[in-house]
């Protein structure tokens, strides 16, 4: 039998073998493209409908893959079927829809799933998101990052209060490393903390950890972890819970003004607050603050941690090392690699010469007199950038060029993820 190494040869198979079943062949189909995407670690399913049929694409290690296309006559037929899994209504086709499948409901998925459904020109494009496993990242350690950093992620959540912000753009593994620290504190036998968290959508239960999911996103269809609270805001059901007495407060993201200044003043009252930001990196992420409307003494005297952070895909086995300087620019800054690695392919990593992925992240010493100082002039983000080298920051970028030249990344996956 020939191994199938590519993620095309994977889709063949599992036509072939729906065609060959006795039962409905999207059914079938379907069942196999699930099971098959939760085996290859794969984050999120498309299916495209377009003009020359339905692509369906795989989202694997932050990349998105196209495995193959179906003929356009099926899209009904494929939307309500995921549809009936998650609990939405089939005959509703000219609204967006969202829906979580419960882990165990279909054979070969141990996860759990968030489906979404949206009209198109061409039919319902349907989105797949697996969220990832109970067992995954269950501690600051098993995140991935170096010591230094882990040193100070233990000492972050050893506080009694200030803010804990991660920030990165989407996909950057934020709430990962938010769940990680969330664990860190629930499971901690030498105290035991009133913890809160606010989250849309919840994506794990944790012991020891009142969860509340929150939305102000109208009704979209069922949901199988019960109602959300969604007549009241983020921000006012974070002032609420201010009322329960807790020591910790996760807030699942910031994204504006009021739940911005709710966090801060949580912060700022002796609570510990965790949380993430979208920020291109952590200086950055300060000025967006201020953009909001944030006033500099409050970020001064609220933020605690500010960690920033981005995901690279981490390269299998089958690389080759290549003994030779090669310039790369990464976010407007050129480096210098004194050597690295190439990316191969084989069986093992599905032909595509990465296997998993690693964080890297640069901290802000907001500790720092002359930092802080900076941030209460509001002086520019540059600025504040070559002060913060200055102060023992190192870059991300810098960071990055360590993971290459080690053998854990590659220079194209450094210029994917970072950019020019």
């Amino acid at each position: 039998m020939i191994p199938v190494t590519t993620l095309t040869e994977h889709f063949e198979t599992w036509l072939r073998e729906s065609r060959e079943q006795s039962g409905d062949f999207i059914v079938a189909l379907i069942d196999k493209i699930l099971a098959g995407a939760a085996v290859l670690s794969a984050s999120d399913i498309h299916f495209q409908p377009g003009r020359n049929g339905i692509e369906v694409r795989f989202r694997i290690d932050g990349v998105l893959h196209i495995l193959g296309c179906l003929p356009l006559e099926h899209s009904g037929q494929i939307a309500a079927r995921l549809k009936v899994f998650a609990g939405l209504l089939t005959y509703k086709v000219d609204v967006p829809q969202e829906g979580r499948v419960r882990s165990g409901r279909i054979e070969g998925v141990a996860q759990e799933m968030r489906i979404s459904s949206a009209p198109t020109l061409f039919g319902e494009r349907i989105v797949v998101r697996f969220f990832s496993p109970e067992n995954q990242c269950q501690s600051i350690e098993s995140l991935g990052f170096e010591k230094p950093v882990q040193q100070y992620l233990h000492e972050a959540v050893a506080r009694r209060s200030g803010a804990v912000l991660i920030v990165g753009p989407s996909g950057s593994g934020k709430t990962t490393t938010a769940y990680a620290l969330l664990r860190e504190l629930a499971y901690c036998r030498e105290t035991t903390r009133s913890i809160v968290s606010l989250e849309d959508p919840i994506e794990h239960a944790i012991d020891g950890v009142a969860q509340i999911e929150v939305s102000s996103r109208p009704d979209s269809g069922g949901t199988e972890h019960g109602e959300k609270f969604r007549t009241l805001t983020l921000d006012r059901m974070l002032q609420y819970m201010m009322r329960q007495d807790p020591e910790v407060l996760m807030v699942g993201e910031i994204r504006e003004r009021r739940t911005a200044e709710a966090a801060f003043q949580a912060a700022l009252t002796g609570h510990l607050l965790i949380s993430t930001f979208h920020g291109g990196s952590a200086v950055e992420s300060i000025g967006r603050f201020l953009e909001l409307g944030i006033e500099p003494f409050v970020l001064r005297s609220s933020i605690a941690v500010l960690l920033c952070q981005r995901l690279l895909r981490r390269l299998c086995s089958c690389s080759e090392k290549v003994e030779q300087q090669l310039e790369i620019r990464l976010q407007g800054k050129n480096l210098t690699v004194q050597h690295y690695f190439e990316p191969r392919g084989c069986p093992c990593c599905g032909g595509t010469g990465y296997a998993g992925r690693i964080p890297v992240s640069e901290i802000l010493p907001l500790e720092n007199e002359e930092i802080a100082r900076a941030i209460l002039e509001r002086r520019a983000t540059g600025t504040v950038q070559l002060l913060a080298q200055e102060q023992g920051m190192t870059p991300l970028v810098d960071n990055v060029v360590r993971r290459i030249e080690t053998g854990l990344t590659s220079p194209l996956e450094a210029k994917r993820v970072l950019g020019h």
